[in-house]
């Protein structure tokens, strides 16, 4: 991954700079309709068109926050350049799963049911994704203009220039995509607009999710099954797009559609859920480290890389200097099972109080304790401590870069993710294999076919590479207890990987996990948990966020979501 990083960079910034002879860089990058002398002295060769194609994937999403989100100057201003590219593991705060505590991002007005139309976040977030949205269209309204010779060995018969033509359409349609399900229906740009169209119009839902998918499988028709390497899963392939395909189709209630695309990725046959030849007991953990890449892990269909570039910013202050970027919620603790596959529901009322003040003291769910580290808990050799006030103890609650919960994230980290902590190479998975049979399982669920095999047999694989049991077909048998069972699976499996929040909005749940207050751990020598923030939600409202106030005030044909 290194090597491979260092070549991309190097490859990058060489042809940045003959663009920034030939034409100047920034006006190239920002401006819709550069005048026509631009683009011929640019659109020429082979070299220019990868430094356009590598510029695409720049703006997708990290794990963690990444080094891209460092400003840049715009004519004095300081700016971002794709927006600020929101972090997925500490946007999990906008979730019933955790709570933000990292002071680069302010989440507040996302909980709180404060959030205005001209939020910092939301601003940045819709300038930002049109703004990768217009350089993928140029590039693909203007890559017929370079000449250069053929591949001798395309991979898997492909040439570069198709390749790369799938490439650039996905990455369009995937940003179309964070769009719409933050903001609903959306302008769809799907070639380069001049000064005149500026006043775009939103399209429906429905027309968005059509476009989107259409783009994906146009896409895919001329994407390589694999990656050419191993470690260019950050590139999109035809079990990406087919991938995401299920999950738009899952968020637009669309089932049947969600199936077939789910079977599609699995028809490829080339991926499978990662179980660690070292320790198979351990599978769940080391799938998200530099252990199942040493081993060309199957599970991963699209990873963003160097994603975790910064993994030290999940842990307490007073280990490696941690950042604490969100903490987990009691909520997210009480949804693991018990070992035995109960639920915490299905415990007695004396049972139950005593899982919520010691989450350990029957055996869990194991993704529960490889995904959440507890106070007072010893990880990597440091005993953290959340509860002594003292002013040399960094950990204690609510201080700076510590836990608002008294928990905190313990995925994604290890001692070889804190070798280079401020520079880490461990890609983040977008999109993986489980996700994919969760997609298919859940559509199965809500088609009524509660009868299919596959549902058990996919929920099955997932478990037991966790050490869960398998399912209880007496108790889970019908559409209503199945859906409770894959939504809970869901939650646990995917946790801090950015899913939840969607999974509220499409489940319009909203009103019930994301109201009132938010809880952490016991307190010490206290019966009752910590109070950790308290929370407002209008499921009439706040499933969606508001159009941006100068994207209103700039264009007279956009239309405000209601409630803003």
């Amino acid at each position: 991954m290194k090597n491979n990083t260092i070549l991309r960079i190097i490859a990058t910034l060489v042809s940045l700079c003959l663009l920034a002879a030939a034409t100047g860089c920034e006006k190239f990058l920002t401006r819709d309709a550069p005048n026509q002398t631009t683009d011929e002295n640019w659109w020429k060769t082979k070299e220019q068109l990868n430094t356009v194609v590598l510029e695409c994937y720049e703006p997708m999403n990290p794990g963690m926050i990444k080094t891209i989100n460092l400003p840049w100057n715009n004519g004095g201003k300081v700016d971002y350049k794709y927006g600020f590219l929101l972090p997925i593991v500490e946007n999990e705060g906008l979730s019933d799963n955790g709570i933000t505590c990292a002071n680069y991002i302010q989440n507040t007005p996302f909980t709180s049911g404060t959030l205005a139309s001209n939020n910092t976040n939301v601003t940045y977030f819709w300038q930002g994704r049109y703004a990768v949205i217009r350089l993928c269209s140029r590039f693909l309204e203007y890559k017929d203009q370079a000449i250069f010779d053929p591949d001798k060995q395309p991979h898997e018969g492909i040439q570069t220039i198709d390749r790369w033509t799938g490439e650039v359409r996905a990455l369009r349609a995937y940003y179309h995509m964070n769009l719409l399900m933050n903001f609903g229906g959306i302008p769809i740009v799907d070639h380069i607009i001049t000064p005149g169209e500026s006043n775009l119009k939103r399209d429906s839902f429905e027309d968005c999710v059509k476009w989107i998918a259409s783009e994906f499988e146009e896409a895919s028709e001329t994407l390589p099954v694999e990656p050419q390497t191993a470690n260019e899963r950050w590139r999109w392939t035809k079990g990406a797009c087919y991938a995401y395909l299920s999950y738009l189709y899952l968020f637009a209630h669309d089932y049947e559609k969600t199936v077939e695309w789910a079977n599609k990725v699995i028809g490829l046959n080339k991926y499978d859920i990662y179980v660690s030849a070292k320790d198979p007991a351990k599978s769940y953990y080391t799938m998200f480290l530099e252990e199942a890449y040493t081993a060309n892990t199957k599970e991963s269909i699209l990873t963003r890389d160097e994603g975790c570039q910064q993994t030290y910013r999940l842990l307490p202050p007073g280990l490696k200097n941690g950042g604490t970027g969100v903490a987990p919620t009691s909520s997210l603790v009480d949804a693991y099972e018990l070992a035995d596959g109960r639920t915490i529901e299905e415990l007695t009322p004396e049972e139950q109080v005593q899982l919520h003040i010691n989450p350990k003291s029957m055996p869990r769910d194991p993704r529960l304790e490889m995904t959440v580290l507890f106070p007072k808990e010893t990880f990597l050799g440091y005993t953290n401590d959340p509860w002594t006030y003292d002013p040399s103890n960094l950990d204690y609650i609510n201080n700076r870069n510590s836990t608002k919960t008294g928990y905190w994230v313990k995925k994604w980290v290890s001692d070889q993710t804190l070798v280079n902590p401020n520079r880490g190479t461990l890609p983040f998975q977008l999109m993986r294999y489980a996700t994919v049979l969760l997609n298919y399982v859940e559509a199965q669920i809500e088609l009524g076919n509660v009868k299919d095999p596959k549902i058990y047999t996919y929920l099955n694989k997932i478990r037991s590479r966790a050490g869960q049991p398998n399912v209880d077909e007496s108790k889970y048998n019908d559409q209503k207890t199945l859906r409770a069972l894959v939504r809970r699976e869901r939650r646990v499996e995917l946790a801090f990987e950015g899913y939840r929040l969607n999974d509220i909005r499409r489940w319009n749940i909203g009103e019930d996990v994301m109201n009132g207050t938010v809880y952490g751990a016991k307190l010490p020598d206290a019966e009752a948990l910590y109070e950790a923030e308290y929370r407002k939600f209008n499921s009439a409202r706040d499933n969606v966020w508001p159009i941006p106030s100068n994207e209103l005030s700039q264009n007279t044909e956009m239309k405000q979501n209601p409630g803003y």
